[in-house]
Order: structure tokens, then sequence, then C-alpha cells
């Protein structure tokens, strides 16, 4: 039979995928061999959990080493028996918290031995001492809490309990202990953010106090609404206005179109601990950039505590891809002569730069950064050596002499506004939040 061009490519694809698999395959071997030859290293060097961890990870890569499953039972009930030694002397020692550690560390050994079918063995009675460990290690993280709060050191207080309730299996009794304490520990923690001025931080853990749901919630939540009251900043943030460089290039609808957009998605939706004094949408401004030392003094007149100021300093056109075509015409007087449409791509480009304002100062600008957009359009337009209305032109020409928005459509006007306030919006919120605790 005469083999055709696609019969050949579909046998070579066959025989390409059968090689990528058995490729595939022999690298699953290689590396589970080198795995296995790294637990025989380690159970050689005394170390029978390391071991045995490698030999799980032979077994995750190839079920069929037989090898690495006989030993993995050896080294893995010689680790066991290891583990159950170290949590008996840790006990013994009072150190309660240590040896339910070593027993997690057992728990987790045969969890993955069984995942490779490997089961290894406790004594009969190990439910009952696993148990008993727990219980002692919780009462003793409540100890080190309490003691942790009587120092005031409140992050070390709710690691202990954080270890214990996560690690430990605490049952309901147990547990209502914890979150007594707990509740205790985030409020004095919360108390003590506040007495520092560090409102962010005692709402957070008033709030984390209040979500375990005991009967003491309220005082965490009112705490927290003081924290916001406390915290809460108050900004005025003026209008987008334009430099000298800028402000004869700029058609006017942009300015209004950015700085209605930056009041309506950001300024009138603050986030959390930020009181806005919208002055954009205002008169009397101008359009020019208000400065910072003037934008401290509007601000502490209108009762901020911090101000932005904004100006859009920079702008780029440039033209690409243009085409030029001669057109002849008329004068109006009768005298022939020509005119100039060109046609091609704008691509625009602007800078805003914001500067946040310590109001209370002389206007030190205490944090800054800028946003640009860009945008590109279709242009079409007509040029004329001498004063194009004294020509006889169809009104479908006039319009191409129209200069009034220099170059910028609706289309262009909305991707520079969207992209300008989207990321004034978002970095200047998050300039704000930083300066608040």
């Amino acid at each position: 039979m005469r083999r055709t061009p696609t019969h050949l490519s579909r046998t070579r694809l066959r025989l390409g995928v059968a090689l990528l698999a058995a490729l595939a395959v022999g690298a699953a071997c290689a590396s589970a061999g080198k795995r296995l030859e790294q637990g025989v290293q380690l159970e050689q060097q005394g170390r029978p959990a390391d071991a045995a961890a490698r030999y799980i990870q032979a077994l995750k890569k190839d079920r069929t080493l037989t090898e690495a499953g006989a030993r993995l039972q050896q080294t893995g009930d010689q680790a066991m028996g290891d583990f159950l030694r170290e949590a008996d002397a840790d006990a013994q020692a009072g150190r309660y918290a240590d040896a339910a550690d070593a027993l997690g560390r057992l728990d987790a050994l045969r969890a993955d031995a069984a995942s490779v079918g490997v089961q290894l063995a406790v004594p009969a009675d190990y439910p009952t001492r696993r148990r008993a460990t727990f219980d002692r290690a919780s009462d003793q993280a409540v100890a080190m809490a309490s003691s942790a709060m009587s120092a005031r050191n409140y992050p070390e207080a709710v690691r202990w309990l954080d270890r214990a309730s996560r690690q430990w299996e605490p049952g309901p009794a147990v547990r209502g202990r914890l979150d007594q304490v707990r509740y205790d520990a985030l409020y004095g923690w919360a108390e003590s953010e506040m007495s520092a001025g560090r409102y962010r931080s005692a709402y957070e853990r008033a709030g984390a106090a209040a979500t375990l749901g005991l009967g003491t919630a309220g005082a965490a939540e009112s705490l927290q609404r003081e924290a916001l009251r406390r915290g809460t900043v108050r900004v005025a943030v003026f209008p987008v206005g334009t430099t000298p460089s800028t402000r004869n290039r700029l058609p006017d609808q942009v300015l209004p179109a950015l700085n209605r957009s930056l009041s309506v998605d950001f300024w009138r939706r603050p986030p959390q601990w930020i009181d806005v004094l919208d002055e954009s949408d205002r008169g009397g401004y101008g359009r020019g950039a208000i400065e910072p030392s003037e934008g401290a003094r509007l601000g502490q007149r209108i009762g901020a505590r911090l101000v932005v100021v904004m100006a859009l300093d920079s702008l780029r056109q440039t033209e690409g891809e243009v085409v030029t075509q001669r057109r002849t015409a008329r004068t109006r007087s009768g005298a022939d002569t020509a005119y100039t449409v060109r046609e091609g791509r704008l691509d625009t480009w602007a800078r805003v730069t914001w500067r946040v304002v310590d109001a209370s100062g002389w206007g030190s600008v205490i944090d800054q950064g800028s946003a640009t957009a860009r945008s590109g359009a279709q242009f079409r337009k007509a040029e004329y050596k001498g004063d194009w209305r004294t020509l006889e032109l169809p009104m479908s020409d006039r319009v191409l002499f129209d200069e009034g928005d220099r170059g910028y459509g609706r289309e262009t006007v909305r991707e520079l506004v969207d992209g300008l306030a989207d990321e004034i919006g978002r970095d200047v919120f998050n300039a704000l939040l930083r300066r608040i605790d």
C-alpha cells in the first residue's frame, strides 16, 4: 500500500508521542532511584526520619520500587520509636508543647507513609497518650499566654494560642478556654495600640476579638468603633491642573472629564480611614495646578489634615504612518491654489504628578508619585499656507481645518481620562493609607 504524506505524518506523530512518554517514564524512574539512594545514605547516617521521607518521595514517583517500600517500613518504625521517646522525655521535663510537636511529626510521617501504601504501627495506647499530651500542651499554651500578657507582650501571647489551636486539636472545653484567653490578649493588644496612636492596628485586633463571639464582644466592637473614629484622616483633594508647559496644548474637555471621573469613581467613595473633602468639582481654582504651599493653606481653612494636589505636567503627541494628498482649490476671489490633506495615526501620552501635602505644616510634601496614560487614534486634517477661510470648499473639507481639538477625538480623551483616573485614584489612596497607623 502506498503511504500518503498525511499517513506518514500521523505515524511520525505517534512515534514522537511514544518517545516522549518513554522519556518521561525514564526521567521519573531516574528521579525515584536518586531519592532511594539518598534515603540509603541518610539511613546509614542514623537519620531514620529523614531517610523515610526520601523513600516516600521515591515511592510517589515509582510505586514499583519494592526496596524503597521495605526500607520505608524499617526506617519508619525506627523513626516512630524515636518520636515517642522524644515526646516522653519532653513530657517528663514539663515541656508539653515540645512533646506535642514531636507527636505531630509522628502523625505526619504516618500519614505520608500511608499515602504510598505503607502502614506504620503505633502502640495500642497511643491515641490516649496523644490526647493527654495535646491537652497538657494546650494548658501550657494558656499559661505561657497569660505570662506574656502580664508583661504586655500581646503578640507573644497570641502566638502561643494560635499554636495550640492550629496544631493540638483542642476539644470543645479546651477550645473555649483558649478562646477566652485569646479574647483577653487581643483586647489588651487593641487597647495598647490605641494608647500608642496606632488606630488601624487597634481596629484589627479589636475586630479579631469581636469575631470570637463571646459575651464580651460588645466591648471589642465599641473599641473598634472608637479606633475608627480617632484614626480616620480628613483629606482635601484639589483638582488636577495644568503647568505652563501644558496649559496651551491641552483641549478644554480633558481636565473637566478627568476631574469628574476622579470625583465620581474615587473621591466620593474613599476607603475606610479616609474622609475626603472633594474640592475637585468646585469653581474658583482655574486651570492652573495648585502648588503644595497653597494647597496646605486652603486645606487648613477647611479643616483637612492632609491635602492632595495634582498637575498634568507633561504631554506628547507623535504622528505615524502619515499619508499626504495635495488637493486643488480656488479662493473666493477666483485665484487657483492648493492645500494638503494629511492622514495617519496620532499617539498621545500624558502624565499627571500628584503630591500628598501635610496641611498642618508649611506645605511639606510627604509622598508623591505620577500616573501616565497613552492613547492612539487615526487622524485626518488639512493644512493651507494662507487663511483657509478664504477658500471655496465643501463642508466635508472645511471641517478638516478645524484645530479646536488639536487631534483629541472623543475616544482619545476617554482613553487618557480612564487610564489616568484609575492609576491616580489607586495610587493616591494607597499613599494616604500608608500615612495612617
